[in-house]
C-alpha cells in the first residue's frame, strides 16, 4: 500500500507549479515509514500481546509513570517491550529538550490554508519525534477559538471546523506517516484557560463545566476530531473542562457514546496531565491511560474494582489493546529508534519552517502599492518596537505580561525551546547589508525621546517606517484584553502621526484590536506576521521586499469592537455555548456586524479573476492529478474505514482562475454553502477550499469535491447526519464577506 502512495507523491510533485514546494516534499517523502498496518492487523497484534500479560502487568499499564519523558508507560521486558514515550508538543519536540525546531504554530499553518504545507510541517515535526525514539507526539490541538481572549488559541487551527478539520487530517497523516502516534486534543469543548481547575468545598478538584446542545457538539467541536479519527489518530487526549455537568475524562457520552460507537475509534484514550478526578467511573467512562500518573486512580488501583466486581477484566483488557494497538500500527516493533530526547534530529527543516512561516502571513492593508518595497527606490528605513528584536535575557520568553521580542511561538505546554531564532531586525539588517540600505531603529518602544530623534531625523525624511507590534498567550491563562502589548498602539499612532508611510507588522497568538490606528491615513500598509516559527526574521523580509508574494489568509474575523465577537471567557465554573453554530463568521453574518477584516480575507500584490464555474453529481467529471490527491483518503493503511463513507464526493464543483496580475502569486478559492432552511444553519458555512499558485498572466481549474458529511446536517430527532431537501447554493469567494464572492450556483437535492 505504502510503495503505491509514495509513487503518486512523486508524480503529483510533479505536476505542482511552485517549486519550492514539491522540492520539500521530495525531501520528506523518502522517509514515510513503510511499516504502518491496518486497525484490524493492529488490533489482533495488541491482542495477542495483552493476552500474554498478567492481571498486573495489565492494570499496571493503564497509568503513567515517572521517567525521562512527560509521560511514559512502564515497558515489559519479558515481552520485548521497552515502554512508550509521551512528549509535547503540537509544533514540535517540546518540554525543553535540545535540538527541536520550534515549528510555526498552529494558527499559522492553518493561515496557508495549504493542504501541502500541512502535511509537510506535520511530517517533518514527526521526523524529529521519530529521531529521538518518542512514540506519542501529544498533538494536534483542535480545540475552536471560541473565544478570542483564549490563551491556547495559538496552538490550534482558528475559529471554523472545517478548516480545523483538514488541518488536523493532514497533521494526522503526516505524523503517523513516520512512524509517531498522533495525539488528537483536548477532547472536548476545552475552549477556555479560566478555571481550568478549581476545589469545590468537597471532593476532588474540577474544571469549568461547557454546556452545550447536541447540534452545536456535532457540527462544531465533534467535527475536527472526526476528522482526526478519519485519519487513523491512534490517540485522544481528554480535557481538564466537564461536557454538560460530567467530566470530560469520565464522560461515558462524550468517551464511550461519541468517541468509541459514534466514531467507531479503536485507538486510546489518555487523560491530559492532571485532568483524571476520579478512578473507577474514569475507567467505565472510557479512559484508558492516566497521565501522569502519580495519583492512583488508576495503574494497580485498578486491581481492587476487578476484584470487587466492579470492574470486569475484559475492560482492562480493552484499555490494553487499545493503548498498544497504535504502536503496532504504525510499527514501532520494527526498528524503531532508541529514546534519546537530546539527540539532533532537526535536519534541514528550517526549509519548511520558513515556508509555513511565510505562507501563513496575511497582508490586511496595501494602500498604493505601499508594499512590497523596492530596494533600489526605496533606500531608508525606521525600524520601531520591541517586537522587531530579541528578548533581552535569552532565546526563551519569560513572563506573562512582559516579553520584549518577536515572537515565534506562544507559551505553555505548547512551546519550543529553539536551537537559535531569527529576529525580523537581524534579517532587515542582513538584507541591508546587502542590497545597500540605511536603517535606523529603536527597540524600546517606551523611549520616546529616542522615537522622536529617530522620526525627526532629516536622513530619513520619506523612507518607511516598520512598527513592530505582538500580543502573547500562554497555556495556564487567558488573555486580559484583545490590546497590543507594551502600548503598541500608542507607538503606531505616535509613528504614524510623523511618518507617512508607516507600515505595521502585527505579530500576535490570535484576534487583536487593530481599530485605535488602523484607519489613520499614513499606516499605509498593515501585515500579520502571526507565530512564523524561528525563521520569523528570514520569511518577513521575503515578503516586504517582494520575493515572496503574501497569499496567506485569516483564520478567525477581526472585529471592530471587542463585543462584536458575541462570546467571551466565562468567569463562573460554568460555560454555556448559546450561541450554538453561529460561531466567528456565522456569527457576524446572522447579525449583520461589519467586521474590521472577514474571515478567510487577505490580499495579493497580484490579482486574481473567476469564471467557468460548474456544478456536477461526484463521477462525472475530469479531475486533474493535483487536486485529486488530497481526497485519496483510502491511500492510508491506518484509516478508520468505518468513517470513509462520509468521505465519499457528492457534488464536484469546478471553476477557473486566472492570474491576471503581474506577480506570480497564490489565491485561496473559498467554498461556502449555504443550506435550505430544513437544515437550520447558519446563512453560509466553509465547505471547501484550496490554495492555488499561478504564474502571472497564466490560468488554472480547480475542482473542489463537496462530499457526503460536506452537505448534511446533524439531524437531532433522528441522531444521524441528514441530507436535507432543497436548494443549495455554491459560492466560491476569497473570504467570509459577501462582497468577495466570485461565483455563485445552486444545486437541488
Amino acid at each position: 500500500m505504502m510503495s503505491k502512495y509514495f509513487v503518486l507523491f512523486l508524480v503529483i510533485s510533479a505536476y505542482y507549479e511552485s517549486t519550492e514546494t514539491a522540492l520539500i516534499k521530495r525531501q520528506l517523502h523518502e522517509k514515510i515509514n513503510p511499516a504502518s498496518r491496518t486497525w484490524d492487523e493492529a488490533i489482533r497484534l495488541a491482542k495477542d500481546f495483552a493476552s500474554q500479560m498478567t492481571l498486573e502487568e495489565r492494570c499496571n499499564m493503564t497509568a503513567g509513570v515517572g521517567g525521562h519523558c512527560v509521560g511514559y508507560v512502564l515497558p515489559v521486558p519479558r515481552l520485548n517491550f521497552n515502554g512508550l514515550c509521551f512528549q509535547d508538543s503540537p509544533s514540535g519536540v517540546g518540554d525543553g529538550v535540545q535540538f527541536s525546531t520550534a515549528f510555526a504554530a498552529g494558527i499559522q499553518i492553518a493561515a496557508t490554508w495549504d493542504r501541502d504545507l500541512m502535511y509537510e510541517r506535520a511530517a517533518a515535526i514527526g521526523q524529529e519525534f521519530r529521531g529521538k525514539g518518542v512514540h506519542f507526539a501529544l498533538g494536534p490541538m483542535m480545540n475552536i477559538d471560541r473565544n478570542a481572549l483564549h490563551g491556547r488559541n495559538w496552538e490550534g487551527f482558528g475559529a471554523d471546523p472545517y478548516l480545523s478539520g483538514e488541518n488536523s487530517f493532514y497533521y494526522v497523516r503526516g505524523i503517523q506517516d513516520q512512524g509517531v502516534v498522533a495525539t488528537a486534543k483536548h477532547y472536548i469543548c476545552n475552549e477556555q484557560e479560566s478555571n481550568r481547575t478549581y476545589r469545590p468545598k468537597t471532593g476532588p478538584s474540577q474544571g469549568y463545566s461547557a454546556n452545550l446542545d447536541d447540534k452545536t457538539m456535532h457540527e462544531i467541536y465533534l467535527w475536527p476530531f472526526m476528522d482526526s479519527v478519519a485519519a487513523g489518530t491512534g490517540s485522544v487526549m481528554c480535557s481538564y473542562n466537564q461536557v454538560n455537568g460530567t467530566q470530560a475524562c469520565q464522560n461515558d457520552k462524550t468517551l464511550n457514546g461519541l468517541l468509541k460507537d459514534e466514531l467507531a475509534f479503536q485507538g486510546n484514550v489518555m487523560s491530559d496531565w492532571g485532568a483524571t478526578k476520579v478512578s473507577l467511573e474514569s475507567a467505565l467512562g472510557g479512559l484508558d491511560i492516566n497521565m501522569p500518573g502519580h495519583d492512583n486512580l488508576m495503574g494497580y488501583s485498578l486491581l481492587q474494582f476487578i476484584q470487587n466486581g466492579s470492574l470486569s477484566e475484559a475492560r482492562v483488557t480493552d484499555m490494553i489493546v487499545r493503548i498498544m494497538a497504535p504502536y503496532f500500527l504504525v510499527g514501532q516493533d520494527q526498528n524503531y529508534p532508541s529514546l534519546d530526547l537530546n539527540r539532533d534530529a532537526i535536519s534541514d527543516h528550517y526549509v519548511i519552517n520558513q515556508a509555513v512561516g511565510r505562507a501563513g502571513m496575511v497582508l490586511l492593508k496595501n494602500v498604493n502599492n505601499a508594499l512590497p518595497f523596492n530596494r533600489n527606490v526605496d533606500k531608508y528605513y525606521s525600524i520601531f518596537g520591541s517586537a522587531a528584536s530579541r528578548y533581552s535575557d535569552g532565546i526563551d520568553p519569560h513572563g506573562v505580561l512582559g516579553l520584549d521580542g518577536a515572537l515565534y511561538q506562544g507559551g505553555g505546554s505548547g512551546y519550543v525551546r529553539p536551537t537559535y531564532f531569527i529576529d525580523p531586525l537581524t534579517s532587515l539588517l542582513e538584507y541591508a547589508r546587502e542590497f545597500h540600505l540605511q536603517i535606523q531603529y529603536v527597540i524600546d518602544q517606551y523611549d520616546y525621546s529616542a522615537i522622536n530623534n529617530a522620526l525627526n531625523n532629516r536622513g530619513f525624511f520619506g523612507g518607511k517606517c516598520l512598527v513592530f507590534i505582538n500580543a502573547w498567550s500562554s497555556e495556564g491563562r487567558d488573555r486580559q484584553n484583545l490590546s497590543a502589548y507594551h502600548d503598541g498602539d500608542k507607538l503606531v499612532q505616535k509613528v504614524a502621526s510623523l511618518c507617512s508611510s508607516t507600515i505595521v507588522i502585527v505579530n500576535s497568538v490570535s484576534q487583536l484590536n487593530l481599530e485605535p490606528w488602523i484607519e489613520h491615513p499614513n499606516v499605509t500598509g498593515v501585515l500579520w506576521s502571526g507565530l512564523p516559527g524561528t525563521e520569523y526574521g528570514s520569511a518577513l523580509v521575503d515578503i516586504l521586499f517582494g520575493d515572496y508574494n503574501p497569499g496567506g489568509k485569516l483564520v478567525f474575523t477581526l472585529a471592530k469592537n471587542d463585543s462584536d465577537y458575541g462570546t467571551n471567557i466565562s468567569d463562573t465554573y460554568n460555560s454555556n455555548y448559546t450561541e450554538g453554530v453561529f460561531l466567528d463568521y456565522r456569527h457576524f453574518d446572522k447579525n449583520n456586524i461589519v467586521p474590521r477584516f472577514y474571515f478567510g480575507f487577505g490580499l495579493s500584490y497580484t490579482t486574481f479573476s473567476f469564471s467557468k464555474l460548474i456544478i456536477s453529481k461526484a463521477g462525472h467529471e475530469n479531475y486533474s492529478i493535483g487536486q485529486t490527491f488530497h481526497r485519496q483518503r483510502r491511500l492510508s493503511a491506518y484509516a478508520n474505514q468505518h468513517l470513509l463513507k462520509f468521505y465519499d464526493p457528492a457534488y464536484s464543483i469546478t471553476f477557473t482562475i486566472t492570474n491576471a496580475g503581474g506577480r506570480d502569486g497564490s489565491e485561496v478559492a473559498q467554498l461556502y454553502l449555504s443550506f435550505p432552511e430544513e437544515a437550520a444553519q447558519p446563512p453560509k458555512i466553509l465547505r471547501g477550499f484550496e490554495r492555488v499558485y499561478i504564474s502571472s498572466g497564466r490560468s488554472k481549474q480547480i475542482t473542489l469535491q463537496l462530499t457526503q458529511r460536506d452537505i448534511s446536517y446533524w439531524n437531532v430527532i433522528n441522531q444521524k447526519w441528514t441530507i436535507a431537501s432543497g436548494k443549495y447554493t455554491v459560492s466560491i469567494s476569497t473570504s467570509a464577506n459577501n462582497a468577495d464572492i466570485k461565483l455563485q450556483d445552486t444545486f437541488n437535492i
